[in-house]
């Protein structure tokens, strides 16, 4: 609306001025993100009158401490507009979190809502929503909720999200991997920002270096400073797998890997062994609350399809793994060491000696960007046990690669005892 003009660097311009269904600023700390997403908050429920929104947080402190002083207090001062929250809304009620716009204003309604448990987000009926931070989930479940949500028939059906970047997740994997049609993003540096003192952005710039200075100030995706694997790139490690009625010459046979859940998904990966030893990953299925027939059939498909010979389990289910042997199929306890598992599967990418359909593993492809050891306060890495989140696949995969070269080194072993 024509009175809510205000000072935009040209980043948020480009964001803000966009009609793509799906956005994402993509910026440095300080560079107006939030800013960004509350003002379109404000925009689009004046824009769209009786409509209802949400503005999503990895928290509810997040919500409290960040996103409420802004749309409530420095948003309407850099308008200038004073007292306009007050003006404009109606009612807040700092209980539920829930705004509502005055009827002169057209009576659309805001939710302050935290991702902490995005399965309380589906009973939603949104027009538009907004994620802040949205690196800070580390999940796609949470976009995928709201997508399934955006349907008020007051509109506009859109959503955007702001966030610095975080490795190679689930935000870049939705926005920035490929161009794809309704979804756009923008880039946004922390200089970009006339409004921030000149010595905040000068004591980020001395204080960050290397990759967290390209991520934290200039808004760029790296491969994130604490990763598990940082070695895998499309470039290196992509390798299309065969259409299945083509001859396959150059594998010997196929092995899986199985992780289970319910409420976090059921991964079932599947490594074909070429005759030189490399391990191709050419499928997976990944899904939540999958019964045990679905998991069955799919994995007995896969047998048929690409000749595994051992699915290798996640040995925390033994009836899980039971249900797989009454369908037919050799599904036995995976070697479990975390460590040595990791160090083995590290040590085969940085060989090449795993490639990965980036198409039909996209999970697959999206952990390897999330994967990571944790930090202390001061950014330094632990590089002691990874962070337990977003590793299904991740476990998955250890489980096939591990077991298989222990069970190999064992059969060598064998065979050299009886000679």
């Amino acid at each position: 609306m024509d009175q809510l003009t205000v000072d935009l660097s040209p980043s948020q311009g480009k964001f803000h001025s966009s009609e793509a269904k799906f956005r994402s600023m993509i910026g440095g700390r300080g560079s107006g993100k939030t800013f960004s997403l509350c003002l379109e908050a404000v925009r689009t429920s004046l824009e769209n009158p009786g409509t209802q929104g949400a503005i999503v947080a990895s928290t509810f402190r997040s919500i409290d401490d960040f996103i409420l002083p802004t749309i409530t207090d420095e948003l309407w001062a850099a308008l200038g507009i004073e007292n306009g929250w007050d003006r404009f809304i109606e009612s807040f009620n700092r209980q539920t979190k829930i705004a509502t716009f005055k009827s002169e204003y057209g009576g659309s309604r805001i939710y302050f809502r935290s991702a902490d448990e995005p399965k309380e987000l589906r009973g939603m009926n949104l027009g538009w929503f907004g994620i802040d931070e949205a690196c800070k989930l580390n999940k796609l479940d949470t976009w995928n909720i709201l997508l399934g949500v955006l349907r008020h028939p007051r509109g506009p059906l859109k959503g955007w999200v702001t966030t610095t970047p975080r490795g190679f997740d689930w935000v870049w994997s939705t926005f920035a991997r490929k161009k794809r049609k309704d979804y756009e993003w923008f880039q946004c540096s922390t200089e970009e920002n006339t409004h921030l003192p000149k010595e905040y952005v000068e004591s980020l710039k001395d204080a960050y270096k290397g990759k967290f200075l390209k991520q934290e100030v200039f808004g760029e995706f790296v491969a994130y400073e604490g990763m598990v694997y940082p070695m895998v790139s499309q470039e290196t490690h992509h390798l299309p797998a065969p259409e299945s009625d083509s001859p396959e010459p150059t594998y010997k046979y196929s092995l899986s890997g199985v992780d289970w859940g319910w409420t976090d998904p059921t991964v079932i990966l599947v490594g074909a062994v070429g005759t030189d030893g490399f391990i191709h990953l050419v499928e997976e299925f990944y899904e939540s609350k999958s019964s045990k027939e679905k998991i069955n059939d799919t994995a007995v498909g896969f047998r048929d399809k690409w000749g595994v010979l051992t699915f290798w389990c996640d040995p925390s289910r033994p009836d899980s793994i039971y249900d797989l042997k009454t369908v037919g199929l050799d599904a036995r306890r995976a070697k479990n060491e975390l460590d040595y598992g990791i160090a083995e599967v590290y040590n085969r990418l940085d060989s090449g000696m795993i490639k990965i359909d980036y198409n039909k593993c996209p999970h697959t492809v999206e952990e390897f960007g999330m994967y990571r050891y944790d930090e202390d306060d001061s950014g330094k890495i632990l590089k002691t046990v990874p962070i337990d989140a977003d590793n299904h696949c991740m476990d998955a995969l250890r489980y096939l690669i591990y077991s298989h070269r222990k069970r190999t080194s064992r059969q060598s072993s064998m065979r050299s005892a009886y000679r």
